[in-house]
């Protein structure tokens, strides 16, 4: 007999609390504790990812809140109620047992056994059948055993993050698509506590009102409806939190014993739900922009791409799509993620100091060039001052992207040192310059935006912010150039090419200097009272 393993009970969600120790708690305590927690933290960026949204879906279905009255009540509240999530749970036993024979956690349990393979196959970075990783060893003849806690974490993040590609079929259909999250990047607003954190992400949630846009009364997540067919299908979400655990796979855990513990070390895994829907239209945990054309301005009539995470440019190089409201262009260009409108609303109401300082954490992944194998995992934060997030003026997005322009255009040209120099050698250029320069930025980045901030706060000119950003954008280029410089010297190849190519680099770093500032006086604050 395979004990059951209720994950409304059971231990199996990592978090970390004020002391920094890693514990595991079960659905019911990460809600009732909350106030006490500081994060969750999976063993990899989308599983942190795809946590998060599995317990903001129940935290919707338990707490709502439908109303701005009821989000306020919330956050005055040290603790969440316990009473509803109770409830809530008595109502709902049946679904929340991992290995339950009629109707499993997130699973489709007339999938027959005989498709079944390692349970390796739910863990990206494992090599196991076709996905041939770099960095693991693991063989189809290796044993991987999963404990129940976690089998119960993969599973969850399979279903949000499973790259497209060629699965075990459980007819005749093999492709599959990529799961919701897998080309995005997931943005998650991040307070000083796990409650703040679930309340700063968690927008007005009622069903029956619609709400958020295109929720219908029949939403709900997939632990509350009748376990899937084992075809796979094809539909529009039904709303927020069917969305939030969006059954992209058909999958069924195959437990048993070992040594007198149950183990998972073998899973069914075949193609799930496809998502009908346009990701802008319903996806409220990311941003979105269109792409731009050779003239720097948005393509007519493309439509709007999700932003991704870049291993080595930094996704704080897309602040302006992440925090600042496209008042000018309707949203038809940019998009940010809901739960920023609505902070900057829930300011309007006093619910939250316009003075405080937020940070959003952005989780993803690298995908090959087919979408099919996950090459690296991605995680990386930007500041997210409330006043910016408020801010409904062009003149802030225009400062903010000129920052932004003003660091591009010197990566440009470091790459352009680089590749002239290579070029006339007729050798192959490499990353060097991009990984001595960019990994440098994020750091005075968020300092340029504290410093705006705290400006736009004061009713005063950002012109010390802007000032002090080309300093380290400048200083950091040219110590990259320098350091590279001498690397090449020292190897005895061309100098007077090198010599060449570096002078030109600092007047064309010049002129971006240059440019810059002429950029900036149009978007400066002009006085006390602008």
């Amino acid at each position: 007999m395979i004990p059951s393993f209720d994950v409304s009970a059971e231990p199996w969600l990592p978090v970390v609390g004020f002391d920094h120790a890693l514990e595991q708690v079960s659905l019911r305590e990460v809600l009732s504790r909350a106030h006490r927690i500081r994060r969750i933290a999976g063993e990899t960026p989308p599983m942190t990812a795809a946590l998060y949204r599995l317990v903001l879906a129940l935290f919707h279905r338990v707490y709502g809140p439908e109303r701005r009255q009821d989000w306020g009540a919330l956050w005055t509240l040290e603790t969440f109620d316990t009473a509803p999530l109770t409830a809530y749970f008595d109502a709902n036993a049946k679904q929340l047992d991992l290995f339950d024979s009629e109707r499993p956690f997130l699973q489709c349990p007339e999938l027959p056994a005989e498709r079944k393979a390692s349970v390796a196959k739910l863990i990206p970075h494992r090599s196991v059948g076709n996905n041939v990783t770099l960095f693991d060893h693991t063989t189809a003849e290796d044993r991987v055993e999963l404990t129940p806690a976690e089998a119960a974490r993969w599973l969850v993040t399979a279903q949000a993050f499973d790259p497209g590609g060629m699965k075990t079929p459980y007819l005749k259909e093999k492709n599959s698509v990529r799961a919701p999250c897998s080309g995005l990047g997931v943005v998650l607003v991040e307070g000083a506590t796990l409650k703040e954190t679930l309340l700063l992400n968690a927008v007005r949630y009622a069903p029956d009102a619609e709400k958020p846009p295109l929720t219908t009364a029949e939403d709900a997540p997939a632990w509350e409806r009748e376990p899937p067919s084992p075809h796979p299908g094809s539909r529009n979400a039904l709303g927020w939190t069917d969305l939030l655990t969006w059954p992209a796979r058909r999958i069924r855990l195959l437990p048993e014993i070992a040594d007198g513990v149950p183990v998972v070390a073998e899973a069914v895994l075949t193609p799930g739900e496809r998502l009908i829907d346009e990701l802008p239209d319903v996806e409220l945990m990311a941003a979105y922009r269109t792409p731009v054309g050779a003239n720097g301005k948005p393509k007519p009539g493309a439509p709007m791409l999700p932003l991704r995470l870049h291993p080595v440019r930094g996704i704080w190089r897309h602040s302006v799509e992440l925090l600042l409201e496209d008042s000018w262009a309707e949203e038809r260009t940019r998009q940010r993620p809901r739960a920023l409108k609505q902070i900057a609303e829930l300011v309007e109401h006093e619910h939250i100091p316009p003075d405080t300082l937020y940070t959003l954490r952005v989780f993803g992944q690298q995908l090959d060039a087919k979408s099919s194998v996950v090459e690296g995992y991605l995680e990386e934060e930007v500041l997210a001052p409330v006043a910016l997030v408020r801010a409904t003026d062009e003149a802030l997005a225009g400062l903010i992207g000129s920052a932004i322009q003003l660091a591009d255009e010197a990566g440009a040209a470091l790459r352009s040192l680089q590749g002239e120099y290579h070029k006339s050698l007729r050798a192959r250029p490499d990353v060097t310059l991009d990984l001595a320069y960019w990994p440098a930025l994020p750091q005075p980045f968020a300092i340029f935006l504290r410093e705006v901030n705290d400006a736009r706060l004061k009713g005063l000119p950002e012109a010390r912010a802007a000032a002090t950003w080309k300093r380290e954008v400048t200083l950091i280029a040219e110590r990259a150039a320098e350091d590279w410089a001498a690397g090449v010297a020292a190897g005895d190849r061309n100098l007077s090419m090198l010599g060449k190519e570096h002078a030109a680099f600092r007047l064309r770093l010049a002129r971006i200097a240059r440019t810059f500032d002429a950029h900036t006086a149009k978007y400066l604050t002009k006085g006390p009272n602008r």
